[in-house]
């Protein structure tokens, strides 16, 4: 079996509290794209993860915790063999680790013919980490809370997406305590679900907003993506990975090329109505 597990960016990401136990809540449009790492599950005895990617292990990897928790839950006495093709950059803000977990969650239920319901496979991956309910759910959706309330949004209509990756990543724990004791602000989100429900595009670009920009400077990022004619620039997750929506594939095209002649870390995507896809 062949799965893609796409890889995600944040239209929105707002901060709107802070939990007693140090968990921050959030408010966030979460959209699917179409850049993503290919899972192989085989049946095994045993459970065994291996990533092209030397810099991941296996063993510790949420792939590994995906499949471990699959089998405790389901009482099947099996294991799978596990493959995953590394596409998503690591450590990017684009959810790579988890949508390997929840590939190999989505994998295995279809393997084994458990028939677990999008809900139970939710509550399964919100144990996981944090953004594994939405990487299952996947396309456009709102997400609240620690990650684990996921409303689906309508699709909407494909953008172009180029995607750079071009400082080292801060950790994310990092970031937010960088955050702290800022003020909670919850601006953009709200008017980011309205412009998708309305199918307005130009609201969609004009709502493209991230808390953690007020502690990460992308301007250099934004300056190389612009002047490429990127519409707008957003930054998804905690960073480093800054996106750009650009008019058309021919405008994304020459600005892929540029960019990536020039030697950065680049990649075109597209928005996708899908986040596991199962060949």
């Amino acid at each position: 079996m062949i799965v893609k597990a796409n890889a995600k960016i944040n239209l929105t990401l707002d901060i709107v509290g802070k939990r007693d136990d140090g968990f921050h809540l959030l408010d966030s449009v979460f959209q699917s794209v179409s850049l993503f790492d290919e899972i192989e599950i085989k049946e095994s005895e045993n459970i065994s993860v291996a990533f092209s990617d030397s810099q991941v292990d296996g063993k510790t990897s949420l792939a590994m915790k995906a499949a471990k928790a699959f089998f405790e839950y389901t009482k099947i006495k099996s294991g799978a063999e596990i493959s995953v093709k590394s596409n998503i950059p690591t450590c990017s803000g684009m959810g790579g680790g988890s949508s390997d977990c929840a590939g190999v969650l989505v994998g295995l239920n279809r393997l084994f013919g458990t028939n677990l319901s999008l809900n139970t496979l939710c509550k399964i991956g919100a144990t996981l980490g944090s953004d594994v309910p939405f990487c299952i759910v996947g396309a456009t959706a709102r997400v609240r809370g620690v990650g684990e309330i996921v409303e689906p949004l309508p699709d909407i209509q494909k953008l172009n997406l180029l995607i750079i990756k071009h400082s080292q990543k801060i950790s994310t724990a990092d970031m937010y305590n960088k955050i702290d004791g800022r003020q909670f602000i919850s601006p953009k989100t709200e008017n980011m679900v309205k412009a998708i429900k309305n199918n307005d595009i130009s609201g969609i670009l004009s709502n493209i907003s991230n808390a953690f920009l007020s502690v990460a400077d992308i301007s250099f990022e934004e300056n190389l993506l612009k002047e490429c004619g990127a519409l707008k620039v957003g930054l998804s997750g905690s960073g480093p990975s800054v996106f750009g929506i650009f008019p058309d594939t021919h405008t994304s095209d020459t600005a892929f090329k540029t960019l990536k002649n020039a030697g950065y870390t680049v990649f075109l995507a597209q928005t996708s109505e899908k986040g596991i896809i199962i060949e």
